[in-house]
């Protein structure tokens, strides 16, 4: 689940998305996260920052409902993820909303990409 907000554009359904930890560390959502979800939410210093840490697919989309469908689901715009897949994390300057990876970059993912896969598999 990634949540935005009501303007976030919606990618089309089977689309693949580059999951990217960006620079700035939200310490007070981390520990309200903790705390709703009894989650160990990993120290800052164990989150890299500025790069792509995994893939997933589009599985649907939610928008603007006061039904919460998953108790994950939390803002006006609900991407469902699916195929989820962590990989080893490619250096990668981020963007605000739904951007496209530089070449350079997005080779590097496809290539983290096929290794973690085949190590899951």
């Amino acid at each position: 689940m990634e949540n935005r907000g009501p303007r976030f554009p919606s990618p089309p359904i089977g689309s693949w998305l580059a999951i990217h930890n960006g620079k700035t560390w939200d310490k007070d959502n981390a520990e309200a996260m903790a705390t709703e979800f009894g989650l160990r939410v990993p120290a800052e210093s164990e989150h890299p920052a500025g790069v792509i840490i995994g893939v997933a697919r589009v599985e649907s989309v939610t928008r603007g409902t006061a039904f919460r469908p998953s108790r994950w689901f939390m803002g006006e715009t609900g991407l469902w993820l699916a195929d989820r897949t962590p990989i080893e994390p490619v250096p990668c300057r981020g963007a605000q909303g739904l951007w496209v990876l530089p070449e350079d970059v997005l080779r590097q993912v496809r290539a983290a990409w096929t290794v973690a896969r085949r190590v899951a598999s």
